[in-house]
């Protein structure tokens, strides 16, 4: 140890001083600690080695000095040595670690040591140089040397200081090692005492308690609850009794069964003598838990004892009698007097009876079974081994068998259909018949009645009771399951096998003759003593049609399964080169499609792989084999592949694959009940499982379209992927559109706005040709517009599958916003707007834009102020976009300091509507939020508080006060640390701290004793005063620990439970004295809940003996001075490594020190008295229920959480403070003043479009609102929050375009041409007449010659499309000549509205108004991810449809309801709207532009 002059003790010799046994536990103590390192770090020593007992210095100092210096961490000789040294060093070696461990420079080898040296160690140490050491530093400047300073110590004997006194005090040492043989029992022992079950069943048990507690994932207490109970439980025994059953485990009544329920109720169950067993049911029929068994307990009873002779087949004259004839012939007192009844059931009643009934024995045998194989308790013997199979498989066999003549049909139908067992795709496991003959021969061998747990060895260690159950396994007789007799051996094993099911088994194979079938709990049960030589062999359970038995698939369908091979984009070109030039087509993939070289490497792999792929190479790979019923249903099979392969279900797809171009989909959502023999399944079929990749494609679309030539023949698609052909008139926009990587957003939104039926009409009649303006400079040069046009043309037309809007995106990239270019999730509200915007732009009918100079409102009204700004806007903006999709919002700022308003009107196109934000905020005081602990010992209570959060402390208490009638000084909060430390919250005790600073999950409320002198005297309490009036106690246990490395730790510390405030009065001056006993009653009163009464074991308990010496005592602790972190003594100095000095409960006047107090518990009254599980009841306080179901109107709805769409408008149109970061500037004031803003719908559009704001910043981050939000699907009325108008409003007649309105609007109005005012541009001007502005209908006059004209016929793909030039379309090039003039466009015409408008009255009818729900997008997800769904109605056949991307399926409307969590994007349109008065007038015009023809290169695949 040290460097090589101070080495004290070498590795070897300090070896020697351990026992062997010693030696090797701190050597894997060591291993353990270091996780393989070899290297032992400080923090590690001072926890590890010492548990933090040693002063920070003098530890960092011992760790320093018996390092090795050529180290920076301990090793495992360091630690060895340096333990010798401490515990069996001689006197000689320990004295030269104090010379060490006082001087300053260790690797001094001058061997000296200064006064300055020591008087600085004891000091960081905690301790003063003592008097004696002046004899050796007379003059404090004298250097010692270490001879003096050795022969100075063995003078005085070390007594002079803690560290010397620590190593120098040979009896203290020879304690710690030597210390008697530790006593403390382990949870295992413990339950050993009191069941009839040996330490190493214990053990097992804790296992199989652990995998039930993790059943559900409901369960997060770690405890089984009932309903784990009955999930677990359901299978084996009737429903009925399952409540009865979970009550007679659970002792405690309190909901949940403990691990110390569990064994002890499995124990009491079916161990011990008969009478015991007896008493456990007597406790599953007591429902009351009273004692007794009343009429009604017994009538219960019957039906449950009626419900297991059905349950087990036991003909019974029982099973058809009714239950209250059965209970009467219970309640006969005896034979001899039949007549007299009684009316309840004594516990030596029940038993007696008992006895005479077989129905019970029945029941007892079944609860038997359950323990063994369900709980997983062992067989005691091996003849309870194969009873409980051999009577567990009897029953279980029964439905495959023909039903018994004595068992009538409905008891036949009853079984078949609450067996677990006997349902569709329940495994069953086969056994081979010469092993399942050699393992019940077991039965008559005499020599094999070994029991594997004798009570004899109950008492025994762990390590022998081990080696007692290992041998009598090793002597067991069939050995290993061997089914290779049943194994087909001339089937293929060279393909990799996904289930238990892909064993082929030999031809013929019967059952009892050649194998034995098992249900799978009983394979598991097997399993766990014998092993299972090769591959388990399991079948299916399936119905065939018209015949309602279940049956075993021996011989199920072989199926191949397939999965998509991942190719890099150099492999996708190779294939896709190839397979251009066998089509002449020379362009590359790259050339065809640029995009396809930016697709985020998830969807094609490794994107720097630059190995190119042989042309011949597979695109699938076979990945597995699968055995599957012909009777099975397809989705079943794509519920257990999905499963397999780690997907859910909504991501998978399944194809037949008759080759690698020739694919059939299986719709298995659409048809849950289609099997796969009316599938086409068939032995060695071809499956293919289609799974989306990351970026939510799916790579058989992807892959189509990299390798699909420019222009695709019709010839050239197989007549089984058909993706073309006439589509009916309702079916019509059913096409879905396929994602490119992370473009749900795109699809989502497109899908939506070509279901807006006036938009649509628009572009499928061709007048967007008409309107094309490539002149804007801000526009696209209609590039967005033709592209979109194209979209709607191929989803409107008559195409079947799904669409690639590969084009549009394709030109947003390359004509509009970069942040649509990458393949990352976005936003579909921006990306809709700026949809929305691009076709305005390409559209817009103002081809030369005049400069407009917006004007201050200055007073005026607000209806003057209105028309001057939509008449401006209507200057630069008109366009069918304008006329569906524009409205009109008033913004309104008004000076705080004068009240002065500045109006300005806005355009909008979405709505974007905040969700409602409470600012109060919801307190419950309760566990692990608040709770309010008293002292009496009583429940503690929790309260519900809504509170504003800028609301300071002291509104809290106060409320908190008036609800609990306690005052202000009798409340005190505190938190919680990780190791159970109790410490008063500084934040809580000022008063002026708001709450929206607080964290209130870490706090607790206590209630706080008074000082009754300050009661009388009228003074209040200081918090710091307040301190002394109490001591704080905390729970905590020893637990043994079998690897330790030194004394001082051979035993762990645990904390528990929630700590308690003891009144105490420390005043000198008081003169009532407070006992040792009075300090244990108070600590008892507040624990007395939380402990099982006595009464509890010994009558309702199902405890075989009680052996605990603990519950003979007054009190199951020891109350013990602790420090304020509970792991010291308060009293003890540091070296003497106390953990705590107790006192006893007797009449002495308690003496309080600085700290705690620790109630320690003693390992048998923690493990059987102590319930943690009451520590979380609490008393509702009605408070509670009142805060959380508070709403903003001061009503209480049970839905709070809800929000409607209404209150979203409710929220947008109200006053809010602008920030300080922005001041108004106020032309009255003439300074920047503070200001309010709010926002008002002036004008509502015909398509309404809102979206609902989920994504917010808080606290410097977005998160999403789950928040459900109630949206109308029809006949919402937006219009009743339009702003009011003046009543004495203006009665201005609408002005024609050469009226000077004002300065600034006249001459944007007068540029505007006729060509450029529509009629519902017109219309769209009527703003100061609310009724003419939402409805307008009075203004259309429809002709008597106007036709009823839906939507053009679909137009057909052009599949002879001559190579042309690729044409880019350049900012401010000419305008090009329209090619093919002779095909001239004739869109419809409709006769136009009367141009005489007025302004009209002020009158508004709201039911005229009313806006019905067609489309929405819904966000799933978190946010940065996620993904968008679309659900519209189709204007045709007025079905509501999901669109998921390429998929397209009709959903009802009740399903929208379900969408109120999730819904984003929300589009209305105006009940009477008549889309024919928003087309545009285009007498006098000429078609601009050229359509993109409709090739089909736009669609990724032709498979669907």
């Amino acid at each position: 140890m040290g460097s090589a002059s101070t080495k004290i003790i070498s590795y070897d010799e300090a070896s020697k001083r351990f026992l062997p046994l010693d030696l090797e536990r701190i050597e894997t103590t060591y291993r353990d600690l270091t996780s393989g390192t070899g290297e032992l770090s400080y923090t590690s020593f001072k926890r590890d080695v010492f548990a933090h007992f040693l002063p920070e210095k003098l530890a960092g100092r011992l760790y320093q000095v018996c390092t090795n210096s050529s180290k920076s961490c301990m090793s495992l000789k360091d630690l060895v040595c340096c333990l010798a040294l401490i515990y069996y060093g001689t006197s000689k070696e320990r004295m030269q670690l104090l010379f060490l461990l006082f001087a300053h420079n260790v690797s001094n080898g001058n061997g000296t040591l200064r006064w300055q040296d020591v008087e600085d160690f004891l000091s960081q140490c905690g301790d003063h140089p003592p008097e004696e050491l002046d004899t050796i530093f007379q003059n404090h400047d004298e250097i010692v040397t270490q001879e003096k300073f050795l022969s100075w110590l063995e003078h005085h004997q070390g007594h002079t200081t803690t560290i010397t006194d620590w190593l120098m005090d040979d009896q203290r040492l020879h304690e710690l090692i030597s210390s008697p043989i530790d006593r403390t029992l382990d949870q295992y022992s413990i339950l050993a005492g009191i069941t009839h079950l040996s330490e190493i069943e214990i053990r097992e048990l804790e296992k199989s308690y652990q995998s039930l507690c993790t059943y559900s994932n409901i369960n997060r207490q770690q405890q089984i609850t009932l309903q784990t109970f009955s999930n677990v439980l359901t299978p084996v025994l009737p429903p009925m009794l399952i409540p009865g059953f979970f009550d007679a485990f659970d002792e405690n009544c309190d909901g949940c069964i403990d691990f110390k329920e569990f064994v002890c109720g499995v124990s009491a169950a079916c161990r011990g003598p008969q009478y015991e067993r007896y008493k456990f049911l007597f406790r599953v029929f007591d429902r009351d838990h009273d004692g007794f068994l009343d009429r009604a307990d017994i009538i219960h009873m019957s039906s449950c004892l009626i419900d297991v002779a059905q349950f087990v087949y036991v003909i019974s004259i029982h099973m058809t009698d009714s239950p209250d004839i059965y209970a009467d012939n219970i309640l006969q007192k005896n034979e001899n007097d039949k007549s007299t009844e009684i009316k309840y059931f004594k516990q030596e009643d029940f038993i007696n009876w008992c006895s005479t009934d077989s129905l019970i024995k029945e029941l007892i045998e079944l609860i038997f079974q359950i323990c063994h194989v369900v709980l997983g308790l062992r067989p005691s013997t091996r003849h309870d081994e194969i009873t409980i199979v051999k009577q567990f498989l009897r029953r279980e066999q029964y439905p495959f068998v023909e039903a018994q003549s004595g068992v009538s049909s409905k008891v036949y139908h009853w079984i078949n259909c609450n067996r677990s067992t006997s349902k569709p795709g329940s495994s069953w496991y086969l056994i081979s018949m010469e092993w399942w003959l050699r393992w019940e021969a077991l039965l008559n061998n005499n020599s094999a009645e070994l029991t594997l747990t004798p009570t004899i060895h109950k008492k025994n260690s762990f390590t022998k009771l081990n080696k007692l159950t290992n041998g009598i396994e090793n002597k067991r007789e069939p050995g290993d399951i061997d089914n290779s007799m049943l194994i087909d051996k001339n089937s293929s094993t060279n393909i990799r096998v996904m289930n238990d099911d892909c064993v082929q088994l030999k031809p013929g194979l019967r059952h009892h003759i050649h194998f034995e079938m098992v249900p799978e709990s009983i394979w598991l049960f097997l399993r766990k003593y014998y092993r299972c030589n090769g591959q388990p062999i399991c079948r299916k359970v399936t119905y065939r049609k018209k015949l309602n038995k279940p049956e075993l698939d021996l011989y199920p369908l072989l199926i191949k399964i397939y999965r998509n091979q991942i190719l890099s984009p150099q492999q996708i070109q190779a294939i896709a080169t190839n397979t251009t030039t066998n089509n002449n087509n020379p362009h590359s993939t790259y050339s065809v499609y640029p995009l396809l070289n930016f697709v985020s490497a998830g969807m094609f792999g490794t994107s720097g792989s630059a190995n190119i792929m042989p042309h011949n190479t597979q695109r699938h790979y076979l990945t597995c084999s699968y055995f599957v019923s012909p009777y099975q249903t397809v989705r079943s099979l794509a519920e257990e592949l999905s499963a397999k392969f780690g997907k859910s279900l909504d991501e998978t797809r399944i194809w037949i694959r008759y080759n690698e171009s020739d694919l059939r989909q299986i719709d298995f959502e659409s048809i849950d009940e289609v099997t796969c023999l009316d599938a086409g399944f068939e032995q060695n079929i071809e499956i293919l499982l289609e799974t989306r990749n990351n970026d939510l494609t799916w790579p058989e679309e992807l892959y189509t379209l990299a390798t699909r030539p420019k222009v695709i023949p019709t010839q050239s698609t197989s007549t089984n992927n058909s993706s073309s052909g006439n589509v009916e008139e309702e079916g019509r926009g059913l096409i879905g559109l396929s994602n490119l990587g992370n473009t749900c957003f795109l699809n989502a939104a497109v899908q939506c706005l070509s279901h807006s039926y006036p938009l649509t009409f628009y572009f499928l009649h061709k007048y967007h040709l008409f309107e094309i303006n490539k002149d804007n400079p801000i526009g696209m040069q209609g590039n967005i517009a033709l592209r979109y046009g194209q979209l709607v043309a191929k989803l409107w037309g008559s195409i079947r599958g799904p669409l690639a809007p590969f084009e549009l995106r394709d030109s947003v990239a390359k004509f509009g916003s970069s942040r649509f270019t990458d393949f990352q999730q976005h936003d579909s509200q921006e990306f809709l707007s700026f949809l929305i915007d691009g076709l305005h732009e390409d559209l817009n009918r103002v081809h030369n834009k005049p400069y407009v100079e917006l004007k201050d409102s200055d007073d005026r009204p607000d209806e003057d102020v209105a028309y001057e700004h939509w008449a401006n806007h209507l200057a630069r903006n008109t366009s069918i976009i304008v006329d569906l999709f524009h409205g009109l919002l008033r913004s309104q700022v008004k000076c705080r300091v004068c009240d002065l308003k500045s109006v300005r009107f806005d355009p909008f196109n979405i709505l974007s509507l905040p969700l409602p934000m409470d600012t109060s905020i919801y307190i419950e005081i309760k566990h692990f939020l608040f709770q309010v602990v008293h002292l009496d010992g009583s429940r503690p209570t929790r309260y519900g508080i809504r509170l504003d959060g800028d609301l300071s402390i002291s509104q809290l208490k106060t409320q908190l006060s008036t609800l609990s009638s306690l005052s202000i000084e009798q409340i005190g909060f505190f938190e919680i640390t990780a190791s159970s430390y109790l410490r008063r919250n500084p934040f809580m005790d000022n008063d002026q701290t708001k709450i929206k600073q607080l964290n209130f999950r870490e706090l607790l409320a206590y209630e706080l004793p008074l000082n009754k002198s300050s009661e009388t005297s009228n003074e209040k309490t200081s918090p710091t005063n307040r301190s002394s009036l109490y001591i704080i106690a905390i729970h905590r246990r020893l637990e043994r620990q079998e690897r330790y490395l030194s004394p001082m730790t051979r035993h762990k510390i645990v904390f528990f439970g929630q700590p308690i405030l003891i009144p105490y009065n420390n005043d000198p001056n008081s003169e009532n004295k407070i006992t040792n006993e009075d300090i244990y009653k108070l600590v008892f009163k507040q624990l007395e809940r939380l402990l099982r009464k006595n009464k509890d074991l010994t009558n309702l308990s199902n405890h075989a003996l009680d052996c605990d010496d603990s519950l003979k005592e007054r009190y199951p602790f020891v109350l013990k001075h602790v420090n304020e972190e509970g792991k010291k003594c308060s009293i003890c100095s540091w070296n003497r490594f106390c953990l705590g000095c107790s006192f006893e409960s007797d009449n002495d006047e308690f003496k309080y020190t600085d700290g705690n107090i620790a109630i320690e518990w003693e390992s048998s009254a923690y493990y059987l008295q102590y319930l943690s599980s009451r520590e979380l009841d609490v008393e509702i306080h009605p408070s509670v229920k009142l805060a959380r179901s508070w709403n903003n109107d001061g009503t209480t709805d049970e839905s709070s959480s809800i929000v409607r769409l209404e209150d979203c408008l409710e929220s947008f149109i109200k006053w809010e403070n602008l920030d300080n970061k922005e001041m108004f500037n106020c032309k009255r004031c003439q300074k920047l003043q503070p200001a309010d803003k709010k926002l008002d719908l002036w004008k509502l559009p015909p398509c309404l479009i809102f979206h609902i704001k989920r994504f917010q910043l808080a606290n410097n981050r977005w998160i999403k609102s789950s928040r459900p939000v109630r949206f109308p699907i029809n006949s919402f009325h937006p219009s009743k929050y339009l702003a009011q108008r003046s009543p004495m409003s203006s009665s201005l007649q609408f002005r024609s375009a050469d009226d000077n309105l004002s300065t600034s609007s006249s001459s944007s109005l007068s540029s505007i041409t006729p060509e450029a005012i529509s009629s519902s541009s017109i219309d769209n001007m009527l703003i100061l007449s609310p009724s003419r502005l939402v409805n307008g209908n009075n203004h259309y006059i429809k002709s008597a010659n106007d036709p009823n004209i839906g939507l053009p016929p679909p137009e057909i793909i052009n599949e002879s499309i001559k190579k042309k030039k690729k044409k880019h379309f350049g900012r401010r090039r000419k305008r090009v000549e329209i090619e093919n003039a002779e095909h001239t466009l004739n869109p419809p015409r409709f006769s136009q509205m009367d141009r005489t408008l007025s302004f009209g009255d002020n009158s508004f009818d709201a039911d005229n108004a009313a806006y019905n729900l067609y489309a929405f997008v819904c966000h799933y997800g978190v946010i940065g991810g996620g993904h968008y769904v679309a659900f519209v109605k189709n204007h045709i056949n007025q079905q509501w449809y999901c669109f998921n991307d390429s998929s397209c399926k009709p959903v009802s409307e009740s399903i929208l309801e379900q969408c109120s969590s999730s819904a984003y994007l929300l589009f209305y349109e105006r009940e009477t709207m008549d889309h024919r008065r928003y087309m545009p007038n285009l007498e006098g015009k000429k078609q601009v532009a050229n359509d993109f023809p409709l090739t089909g290169d736009d669609r990724w695949c032709s498979i669907m």
